[in-house]
């Protein structure tokens, strides 16, 4: 039997790490299978990267009974189709309330004093 050959690419960084192993969640979720660690590495060996095994099983674990299509279109789903993904609000509320918060953050400041330079700038 003939030994595997070292795999010499480099691991990719964390932020390559992540979007691999979510789009081959994505990938698997389009073809109905479950999500786990061996899967999600085959596909990212697949596609010509390589990352750390942790990030793999820190996915499989992240996404272990969640229902992937109710996290990516966010449906409220009935009493019986599993864990619910809850918006707190919409974004039209979201920018509301961040308004708010600005105007309030502008009410707090206090308005500069004019301070003497003795003719520094004359």
């Amino acid at each position: 039997m003939a030994k595997a050959a070292k795999d010499t690419r480099p691991i990719a960084d964390q932020a390559t790490s992540e979007a691999a192993c979510t789009y081959a969640a994505l990938i698997l979720y389009e073809d109905n299978q479950d999500i786990d660690s061996t899967k999600l590495a085959k596909i990212i060996r697949a596609s010509n990267l390589r990352v750390e095994p942790i990030w793999t099983k820190v996915f499989e674990k992240a996404l272990k009974g969640k229902r992937i299509g109710d996290l990516l279109h966010g449906s409220s789903g009935s009493a019986n189709s599993g864990p619910q993904v809850q918006t707190t609000s919409t974004p039209v509320a979201a920018e509301t309330k961040k308004a708010e918060r600005v105007k309030e953050v502008k009410k707090v400041e206090e308005p500069e004093e004019d301070v003497d330079m003795g003719g520094l700038f004359d």
